[in-house]
């Protein structure tokens, strides 16, 4: 974790359907497409892990980098329209939902 500054995070799912998107969609022509749902700390990581998994003692307290925010606005908001387009989607798939997904089945 302290050689991963922070940044922004994507569901794998949500980049997927991008990938299809880019390719079905008939107004998306030579679009660069920002897959950018938000900006994370590695200690909002740990945080939400500690709540879906409290008997697990192997997560730490504290990440040991630095807890600054990339401050960078990346222009996803056109990415972010069209997944709620073309799949009825609310939004971005959050970062909780994301990390749900990926530690299911882990015990």
């Amino acid at each position: 974790m302290n050689i991963i500054p922070p940044q922004w995070y994507v569901d794998v799912e949500d980049t997927a359907r991008l990938h299809a998107i880019a390719l079905l969609h008939p107004q998306v022509i030579s679009e660069r497409l920002f897959a950018c749902a938000a900006p994370f700390t590695w200690d909002q990581v740990l945080q939400t892990m500690r709540h879906l998994q409290p008997q697990n003692r192997l997560i730490p307290d504290k990440a040991p980098a630095s807890t600054k925010r990339d401050i960078r606005v990346l222009p996803s908001q056109r990415a972010e329209s069209l997944l709620k387009e073309f799949y009825g989607k609310p939004g971005w798939t959050t970062l909780e939902e994301s990390l749900t997904a990926g530690i299911v089945d882990t015990d």
